[in-house]
């Protein structure tokens, strides 16, 4: 079946992460832990930033992360409209991982907040104010977040669209590296199928 992007539903997953060097050394198990932020199409309409929070135990660097399935979910199942914008932080805890997610929670809440009013989202809708947005939440996270001494390693930000010819660039992956950290970032059609017809009743002869 062909996907039809007015319809179906996509999913951006993680499917890769491995760390390529730790601040406390290559012995050292690490507590790396992903922050990722999305607004797509219908979120910039109802002026709503998400986000999620997922934490790693007891790795070292250079051990690729062994992420089941098809890898962690970013963004979806769903259907984001025109586009979907995305930016995965990748840190390493030195704090309580409880008090991380509630200063997150705390900056989200406070930017959602105040979106409703804010002059970009009113000035350049779409693509434009929601990258602003992005960008402007993953500063003021970095600066919460190295307050806890938290070390930062690597952010993939990325923007896919629907009129493409390839619509948000479905059954793609992409790798993203620096000295710290790699992760791989892939997207998934979700294709709905069609409902089933009964089966028709067999004639009976008695």
């Amino acid at each position: 079946m062909n996907f039809d992007p007015a319809c179906d539903n996509i999913a951006i997953v993680l499917s890769a992460l491995k760390l390529r060097k730790s601040s406390d050394g290559l012995d050292k198990y690490n507590e790396p832990y992903i922050v990722v932020l999305a607004m797509d199409e219908h979120d910039a309409g109802n002026t709503r930033l998400a986000y999620q929070l997922k934490e790693f135990h007891n790795v070292k660097a250079y051990e690729q992360i062994i992420l089941a399935g098809d890898g962690v979910m970013l963004y979806g199942p769903a259907n984001p409209g025109s586009f979907v914008t995305l930016s995965v932080m990748v840190m390493e805890s030195d704090e309580d991982f409880k008090a991380v997610g509630a200063q997150i929670d705390s900056v989200i809440s406070r930017l959602n907040a105040g979106l409703p009013t804010t002059n970009v989202a009113k000035m350049q809708p779409g693509v434009a104010a929601a990258e602003m947005i992005l960008q402007t939440a993953l500063g003021e996270l970095a600066d919460v977040l190295s307050g806890n001494k938290d070390d930062y390693l690597l952010t993939v930000s990325g923007t896919w669209l629907r009129d493409t010819p390839t619509p948000y660039k479905i059954g793609s992956f992409s790798t993203h590296h620096n000295d710290f950290a790699e992760a791989t970032l892939k997207v998934v059609p979700l294709i709905q199928q069609p409902p089933k017809q009964p089966s028709p009743e067999k004639w009976r002869v008695s």
